[in-house]
């Protein structure tokens, strides 16, 4: 089968914004309030975890990366939000949307995966309450052997 398949690539996009609200600045300004309170709060529970020693346990390794998760994928969504509507840029290249998406998606699979990680640690927590430090030690063991094997593969594939 010989076909001629071409893949058409736009150089810009264009954005329309919310019309028809009134005051819609206020939204937008109550989005950056907001985006300035997670990343500060998220900020700081990320330097608790990272201080306090007591706080180097799994379910507070999740939840810092969670915080970590919740800060990039705010960073990359909200400012281009407000970029794009409150300074009316509404052209966006084609590059630049598919980095703007993927940094969307990466973040939201991270976030699902962080949730199913705390879940999980939660599961565990009720279902064998006097076992929980065991097994979780059990699988830290586990992860670590796991990324050994595969730094030695990567170095032997060198």
């Amino acid at each position: 089968m010989d076909y001629n398949m071409t893949i058409v690539k736009p150089a810009y996009f264009i954005i329309s914004s919310f019309s028809g609200i009134p005051h819609v600045n206020y939204y937008y300004l109550f989005l950056l309030v907001l985006y300035i309170i997670s990343v500060v709060e998220n900020s700081v529970v990320m330097a608790l975890i990272c201080l306090d020693q007591s706080l180097k346990t799994p379910k507070y390794i999740a939840v810092f990366n969670l915080a970590f998760v919740d800060v990039v994928g705010s960073s990359s969504l909200v400012p281009k939000v407000i970029d794009t509507f409150w300074f009316d840029h509404k052209y966006i290249t084609y590059s630049n949307c598919l980095t703007y998406e993927f940094f969307n998606y990466m973040t939201l699979t991270m976030q699902s995966l962080n949730l199913v990680v705390l879940s999980f640690d939660r599961l565990v927590a009720i279902t064998f309450p006097l076992r929980y430090q065991i097994i979780t030690q059990e699988i830290k063991q586990s992860l670590k052997k796991v990324f050994k094997r595969i730094k030695r593969s990567k170095i032997a594939m060198k």
